[in-house]
């Protein structure tokens, strides 16, 4: 059940678009592999990447993900991290910053039913 899409997606999310893979059957960490994409390659990129704040799995894009299926796609990603012992890792906090006044606001507001 090869499907260029579903290979394409994961392909996307596990580097960035950079590993183009033409299947994820029978083995898409061996086909990431094939395309130069090692285990510890991407293991080191996602580190990489939530290191310096940002996402990983890559978001894929909406039409891609449209045409695979979001369920289909998650599952086999959860998967895979799951393999690569990736899954459940805490991404990196956000940066410290002050609140917004809009925050601020939001924070001193007691609803009624606490008689501050």
């Amino acid at each position: 059940m090869s499907d260029p899409a579903l290979a394409e997606a994961v392909g996307f999310a596990l580097a960035g678009g950079t590993a183009v893979i033409a299947s994820v059957d029978p083995d898409p960490l061996t086909a990431l592999a094939d395309a130069g994409w090692s285990r510890e390659r991407i293991v080191a990129h996602a580190e990489q990447v939530r290191a310096a704040g940002g996402v990983w799995p890559h978001p894929v894009p909406d039409e891609l993900r449209a045409e695979v299926g979001s369920a289909r796609l998650i599952a086999l990603l959860q998967r895979l991290q799951v393999e690569l012992g990736l899954f459940g890792r805490p991404a990196a906090p956000a940066a410290p910053r002050p609140l917004t006044a809009d925050e601020r606001r939001l924070l001193n507001e007691v609803p009624p039913h606490h008689g501050v």
